[in-house]
């Protein structure tokens, strides 16, 4: 999509369902990145920073929100944190990598709301215009497999979401964006070993690197 061309930085957003090991491969992902010389930064929605970022954290894992009010947060956060932290990053020539954009939204909400994911997704596209990613990669992993990973966790779970009945459709709404949405996605087996999931996605990115020819430091 156009609004790629012109911007300076590089956007690499990382989807998929609770338990998809999204955090820890950013995290990693990141950290090898800079380690190399590249300017790098990680970012994740929703955000910590904006009011709409905190209700969402603070009231959805204790399901405070209904499906709509949930949505409507996402978008004003991520109206906030396009504006704040990703378009200024793009700008000075960072090399971003988001856990979850928009595409969440279209996988989680149409789950919830029954609203097609096309339709969250175009909300999103002409409402806030938020950048393009220039790879989605949609850590893909059975729903039994990252409910076992979440469950393991000692962090509240979100009662809302993390039921095995709705993971299911949230999980077919992301391999349907795969292969249905004007993006361009990258499906990579989650269920292999944090390091080897890490290594594919840091591999990937760095032939995009290598066609810019660009590197600090």
């Amino acid at each position: 999509m156009k609004n790629r061309r012109s911007r300076k930085g590089l956007l690499f957003v990382l989807e998929g369902i609770d338990g998809s090991g999204k955090t820890a491969v950013a995290e990693l992902v990141v950290t090898r990145l800079t380690e190399e010389g590249y300017d790098a930064v990680k970012l994740h929605e929703p955000t910590s920073e904006s009011e709409w970022g905190r209700q969402i954290r603070d009231r959805s894992p204790r399901g405070g929100l209904s499906p709509a009010e949930e949505l409507e947060l996402f978008v004003r956060d991520r109206e906030w944190h396009v504006r704040n932290r990703i378009r200024p990053a793009l700008n000075a020539g960072k090399i971003i990598v988001l856990d979850r954009y928009f595409f969440a939204n279209g996988a989680y909400q149409s789950a919830s709301t029954g609203i097609h994911w096309r339709e969250i997704l175009r909300r999103n596209r002409e409402g806030i215009h938020p950048p393009e990613p220039d790879l989605v990669f949609v850590l893909d992993v059975p729903v039994e497999t990252g409910l076992a990973r979440v469950l393991g966790r000692e962090y509240q779970s979100n009662e809302q979401f993390e039921k095995i009945e709705r993971l299911v459709k949230v999980r077919q709404a992301y391999l349907e964006m795969a292969h249905e949405d004007a993006g361009l996605f990258e499906i990579v087996d989650a269920t292999q070993t944090l390091e080897q999931v890490a290594d594919q996605v840091h591999r990937r990115i760095l032939e995009f690197l290598g066609r810019k020819g660009r590197k600090t430091g």
